[in-house]
Formats: structure tokens, C-alpha cells, sequence
């Protein structure tokens, strides 16, 4: 679990020349976007005093310097060596040599020339800089702090010392402190596109976006060429709902590397988010390799390519393989029974989870704390109705210190409800924080690694036979893998059809999932349904308006008057449930379902179709229905879907009836249970501990319901969608 990114990002040390040296050289890069600066950290570097080389030729010194800067350490390494047989009193000459060694990562040899240079020129700020470069790279990060701060007595000016003292105490999770080094620094070099960068991702890490992509943009625009800046400006442009932009600078990282599949996979989720079809198309002549050479794929930009979970599984290894791993924890002795109190500690990494953070307050509140103690590490302040909790506020922490403070909790199950759905990763999971590690699926598909031992699912998201499709082991809940988190009281937040800029004797088929879900499949069908219900109008969310105005071009190459699509304002929350309660149908998305959208609409009382995919992003809703008792709204083909929905469409009494049968579902079915959902839980975190206790390997488990009833037949979708061929989004 990352906190500061969301992809790798450069995070270099600066190196600089020695004293009298005028440039960096250039700049390294964490794979697989290269900075390809030559970076200028040298700042206001000054030369050696004159009476120091005076005896040195200047001629040879350039010469040297620039064997440096273009990375040919061993032949200046040895050119210094002989020089120094004659120059024993250059401090240029011992600094260089101190540098080549660290360069080549001869650390104790270049602490001894680094000393050397400092004796014989202790008034040099570059050169105790470099020796601070020694330290940390030694892991001392005491010393080398100690160093750069002397390295500024003597230089306030000086960037090396400025760069890698804020390098150094951004890894011990002084951030602000860090961002305060990175500041000063641009003062003094305000187009330096690395140390643009290095502030650009304190302040994402931050949480401060608008000021990240203020400074990636100016990275960017100093040094064009600075592929990482770039990746990442287009990232946060995209956030903020630029997606024409943030595709334009993808572009440009597709023009100079046409195989960055990252970059690719983010472009493709853009334009799929303008309802620009072309990424299909696109999509398609990159597919065979997209996500598995060089760049891992994000996983976001994953999931709705197509509904195909085998290949999902082989891009998400490979995203998983190419993320930082932690060094693992010290492991504790074997608990051979059960503590009184099994020590759980739940993980938000995203203040912007929102969906994470509600389940997080609707499993806190049903805990049994008597035979569980809470521990909650989220990127927010303690809360003070969260009584008998451990609230542990991870802002801007590092994955190192969070793991720290995870071990030192002694946890027996680590549980995380953030997974890829934001700026997370399994860093801290991957260090094994916890005898038992599991990911309860924000993100609805594998994590791609073994740092998971258990993904929290249920007999329709992963029926038998799909468990080749994890990397974990599942645990199936006997009814849904989620529940419906509570029943508001929408009274408050009634609306007319004439509010929600609906015609009041229509009838109103509307699909509250994301654009980028949206492909021809479901549209073809939706156009056809207009078609064929006199009157009838699809209501869509507040798209972006490059999306608005392609599904109306769509609607009309399809011979549907476009004003019978009709996009709502925006809302949230609350008033988003209460506006969806004025439709007549919800139609469900099908590679990727609706999501917290269809969970949502279920508790409003408004009738979800769906369709069972394949991947468990394409059954997130069949689940859903299938918790509710809803099972007359669950198809399995594309056919089935259509006739289902013009059937409710002509038949209004059958749609009324469902509607009142959701009504009653929701006081009686398992779906809308939270206590229930609770007990079942627990019931499956004890079963996971029980097999760790006993020293037995994970494997798949069933929770057994609480009140054993008869087995229902296996449903008609489950085996045939497992074995079926791979469904595609196209």
C-alpha cells in the first residue's frame, strides 16, 4: 500500500560533480518512464580556492568532469588516481574519486576520499554533500542528515545538499520538513525539473492534488523530455476530469515510447471515459502484450478492457511483480489457540474512498469487540464516537513506518478494504504485517500477489471452478460478499420526475454506472429498447460533456432521437439514491457492473437488471441480487437481458410487483442484514485463524450461514460462465 503514487515514480538520488564541476549528470529513473534530463543541481556550487589547484591543469580538470557527468566513473576513477600521484593535496581531485567510488557503490572507499577532500577543503559544502550521499546510502541516515545540514551552513544555496536532505527526511517520514528543503531549493533553481518532481510528490502524498499537478505540469514543461512528470501530470489532469488533456500529454509518452504500456492502458480508460469507442479498436491491436512487457498497467485502467479473467490475472501478477516490495517483518511465534481477542487492523490508504470508508464504519459498529480488538489505519483523524477502536492516522507516513507501527500492534489478521481503487498498493502487505492477510475487494478482482492469503467473496462472484482466477485463497460468505451498509431515510430528499428534468409519463430506463463501463454492448441494447417503448427515455449520470455528446451522436446513428437520452445533474450520496427512486428500471453495465451504484439503487427500492459476466467486476451485482432474493432481475446473456428488460418495460404490474417484492426483501433478505453480514464475517475470520493456529497452509473456505438451510440448486449462469469462451468488452 503506497501512499504517495500510484505508479512508480523517480526517486533519484542527485549526484553532483565535485566542486569546480558545472552540471549534473544525468539524472536516473525508476523503469520503466525515464527522466531523460541533464539535470542542473549544481546551483550555486563554487569553485576550489585557487591556491587548492593551483598545481592541476584546468584542462585536465574538464576533461575529468566530463568523463563524470557522462558516466565513465572507472576510466575517471583511474585518470584521478594518477593524478593524484602528483596532485596529493587536490581536493578536486580526491572529491571526484570519492564520487566515482560512490557511483559504483564502493562506499567505504568513497567515504575515505570524501574525507580526505573535506580536510584538505573544509569550507567545500559540495563535498560534505557528497559524504551525506555515503551515509544514507549506508544507512545512516542520522549522519548523512547531520552532513547536509553542514553542507548549508556553509552553502545555504547549495541544491545537492538541499535535494538529498529533503530525499533523506521524506524517508523518515518528516514530510513537511522535506517539503520545506524541496521549496528552498526551487527557490533557488525554480525550472529544475527534478527537484519540480520531488515536491510534486510530497504534496500528492499530501493529498494536496492541485498543487501536484501545478508542479508535475512545470516539470513537464522544463524538461519535455521527462516522461515520469508527464505520466504523472496526466494522471492528476484526468482526476480532475480533463481527460481530452490528460490524453494529449499520454500521447506524447506514446509518441516517444509507442510500447509503454502504461501509458496506453491510461489513455484507453480516458477515452473510454469520453465514450470514445475507438479505444476498442485500439485496444484490440495492443491487447496480446498490453500490461505484460516492461510497464505493468494500472489496475483501474485494467479491469474494464474486457470481461476475460484469466489474462486479468496474468496483468495483474505482472502489476503486482513491478511494485516496490517491503522487506519483511520480524515474524511472531505461532498462536496454537485462539486469543480472547483476535487483533484485527483494517486499512483505508485514500481519504477519497468514500465507499471503503462507509463499510469501515458499518463493520466497526457491529463488531463484537469482546471477541475482537480494532485497529484502524486510515488516512484521516481519529474519530470520537469510535469508542474501544485503535485509530492509527497514516497521512503521509511511509510504507516502511506504517508496517513499523503494524507490527508493533502485533495484529493476527490484517484486512484491506482500500485494495487498487485508489492510491494504494500492497507495499505494507507485502512485508507480511499480520499471520493472516486479506483483501476485501474495493477492487472487484485479484490483487495479483501472494502477500494476500484470502480475497473475501461468495459462491456467485466466485462460483467453484473460477478460483484459478486468484491469487488468494477465497472466502466465500454464505450469502453476499457485501452488504447493504444501512437502509437511509430518504424523506428528506423527494423529487418529482420534473425535478430530475424527467417527462412524467415516461418510462424512465436509467444506468447510473461509470462512462468507462458504458461500451456498444450495452448501448446497441439500450437503443434498441427506446426503439421499442413508445415514449420511453435512458437516463444517464452527469458525464463529461465530450461523453454527453458522443452518446447522443451514438444515439442517433442508431435512429434514437437524442434528446431521449437525458443526463442528470450532479449529486451524491443521499440525494443521488433518492433521485434514482423517480426511475422505472436500472440497467446494469456488463464487463464492469455498476458497482456501489446498483448496491445503492437496491436500497432505494429501484429494480437493478444485470447480466453475469465472467470476472468477478461482471458479478458484482448478480451477487447483489442473489443476497436480495432478487433473483427474476439476474440474466446470463446478452438476449436474456434485452427480452427482460423490454418484458418489465411492457408489463407494468409485473415491474410493480417486483418493486414491492424488493420492498419486502428489504426487511427480511440476507443483503440488506448488516448484522447478519457481521456474524458471518467474523464466523469466517475465526475459520481463517483456526487453520493458521493449526498450522495449516490457506485454502478455500466456506462460511457456513447461520441458519442452515437446503442448498439451492447451482444456478444456471455459474458453470456455463466459468467454462464459456472469454466474453470481450466489444
Amino acid at each position: 500500500m503506497t501512499l504517495a503514487q500510484n505508479d512508480q515514480q523517480a526517486t533519484s538520488l542527485s549526484q553532483t560533480t565535485p566542486a569546480g564541476a558545472a552540471t549534473q549528470r544525468e539524472a536516473q529513473a525508476t523503469p520503466p518512464l525515464t527522466m531523460q534530463i541533464s539535470s542542473k543541481l549544481s546551483g550555486r556550487s563554487r569553485r576550489l580556492p585557487p591556491q587548492d589547484n593551483a598545481k592541476l591543469d584546468p584542462e585536465h580538470q574538464e576533461q575529468l568532469t566530463a568523463l563524470f557527468q557522462h558516466g565513465h566513473f572507472q576510466q575517471a576513477a583511474t585518470r584521478c588516481a594518477e593524478l593524484l600521484n602528483s596532485h596529493r593535496r587536490s581536493a578536486f581531485l580526491w572529491e571526484l574519486l570519492g564520487r566515482c567510488h560512490l557511483a559504483q557503490t564502493a562506499l567505504d572507499e568513497a567515504a575515505t576520499c570524501l574525507n580526505k577532500a573535506c580536510e584538505l577543503n573544509p569550507t567545500s559544502a559540495t563535498t560534505f554533500a557528497a559524504m551525506g550521499d555515503v551515509y544514507r546510502r549506508q544507512n545512516r541516515p542520522v549522519d548523512a542528515i547531520a552532513l547536509y545540514k553542514k553542507a548549508l551552513i556553509l552553502d545555504s544555496t547549495c541544491l545537492p545538499a538541499l535535494n538529498n536532505l529533503g530525499n533523506t527526511l521524506l524517508e523518515q517520514d518528516r514530510i513537511i520538513e522535506a517539503d520545506q528543503c524541496f521549496a528552498t531549493a526551487i527557490d533557488q533553481a525554480p525550472d529544475n525539473a527534478q527537484l519540480l518532481y520531488n515536491r510534486a510528490n510530497i504534496q500528492r502524498q499530501l493529498g494536496n492534488m492541485g498543487i501536484a499537478r501545478d508542479l508535475y505540469g512545470q516539470a513537464a514543461r522544463f524538461a519535455p523530455n521527462f516522461l515520469e512528470a508527464r505520466y504523472n501530470l496526466a494522471q492528476l489532469t484526468g482526476m480532475i476530469g480533463q481527460q481530452s488533456e490528460a490524453i494529449r500529454h499520454l500521447d506524447q509518452i506514446l509518441l516517444a515510447r509507442p510500447n509503454d504500456d502504461r501509458a496506453r492502458a491510461q489513455k484507453l480508460r480516458l477515452m473510454a471515459e469520453l465514450c470514445d469507442w475507438r479505444w476498442l479498436d485500439e485496444y484490440q491491436e495492443h491487447r496480446r502484450h498490453l500490461g505484460l512487457r516492461g510497464s505493468a498497467c494500472a489496475p483501474q485502467a485494467q479491469i474494464a478492457l474486457e470481461d476475460n479473467p484469466d489474462l486479468l490475472r496474468i496483468r495483474m501478477q505482472a502489476h503486482a511483480s513491478s511494485r516496490p516490495q517491503s522487506d519483511p517483518a520480524p515474524q511472531r511465534p505461532r498462536a496454537e489457540t485462539r486469543p480472547q481477542r483476535l487483533r484485527v487492523g483494517y486499512f483505508v490508504s485514500s481519504a477519497q474512498d468514500l465507499d471503503a470508508l462507509r463499510l469501515l464504519d458499518s463493520l466497526l459498529a457491529r463488531h463484537n469487540q469482546s471477541r475482537f480488538a480494532l485497529y484502524v489505519y486510515a488516512a484521516s483523524a481519529p474519530r470520537a464516537d469510535l469508542v474501544g477502536v485503535h485509530h492509527r492516522d497514516i497521512r503521509g507516513l511511509s510504507a516502511t513506518t506504517i508496517k513499523t507501527q503494524a507490527v508493533a500492534d502485533q495484529l493476527d489478521i490484517a484486512i484491506e478494504l482500500t485494495s487498487y481503487t485508489h492510491e494504494a498498493d500492497a507495499t505494507v502487505f507485502s512485508a507480511r504485517i499480520a499471520p493472516v492477510q486479506i483483501a476485501m475487494p474495493g477492487f472487484p478482482g485479484t490483487m495479483g500477489t501472494p502477500a494476500y492469503d484470502y480475497i473475501l467473496g461468495d459462491a456467485v462472484t466466485c462460483p467453484p471452478g473460477s478460483e484459478r482466477y486468484f491469487e488468494e485463497h477465497v472466502i466465500r460468505m454464505p450469502h453476499s460478499y457485501q452488504s447493504v451498509t444501512a437502509l437511509q431515510d430518504l424523506s428528506g430528499h423527494q423529487f418529482s420526475r420534473r425535478d430530475c428534468g424527467l417527462p412524467d409519463d415516461a418510462f424512465v430506463f436509467c444506468s447510473i454506472t461509470a462512462s468507462h463501463a458504458l461500451t456498444p454492448r450495452e448501448f446497441d441494447i439500450w437503443m434498441r429498447l427506446l426503439a421499442r417503448v413508445e415514449g420511453s427515455v435512458l437516463w444517464l449520470p452527469d458525464y463529461p460533456e465530450e461523453a454527453q455528446a458522443a452518446l447522443r451522436q451514438a444515439a442517433s446513428d442508431r435512429r434514437v432521437d437524442p434528446d431521449r437520452v437525458i443526463f442528470a445533474a450532479a449529486s451524491t450520496g443521499e440525494e443521488r439514491m433518492a433521485r434514482s427512486m423517480v426511475a422505472d428500471l436500472f440497467l446494469d453495465s456488463f464487463t464492469l457492473n455498476a458497482g456501489p451504484a446498483a448496491r445503492d439503487a437496491l436500497a432505494a427500492g429501484l429494480p437493478v437488471l444485470t447480466m453475469a459476466g465472467r470476472q468477478f467486476a461482471a458479478r458484482t451485482t448478480a451477487s447483489l441480487l442473489a443476497a436480495a432474493d432478487i433473483e427474476d432481475l439476474l440474466t446470463t446473456t446478452p438476449q436474456a437481458y434485452e427480452a427482460r428488460a423490454l418484458e418489465l418495460a411492457e408489463d407494468r404490474d409485473q415491474l410493480l410487483a417486483l418493486r414491492s417484492k424488493l420492498r419486502l426483501m428489504q426487511t427480511k433478505a440476507p443483503l440488506f442484514d448488516t448484522t447478519r453480514y457481521m456474524r458471518d464475517l467474523e464466523r469466517g475470520l475465526d475459520m481463517v485463524f483456526a487453520r493458521h493456529s493449526d498450522a495449516l497452509l490457506p485454502q478455500h473456505v466456506t462460511v457456513p450461514a447461520e441458519d442452515v438451510v437446503p442448498a439451492k440448486p447451482t444456478d444456471s449462469y455459474s458453470a456455463a460462465q466459468t467454462a464459456g469462451t472469454p466474453i470481450h468488452a466489444a
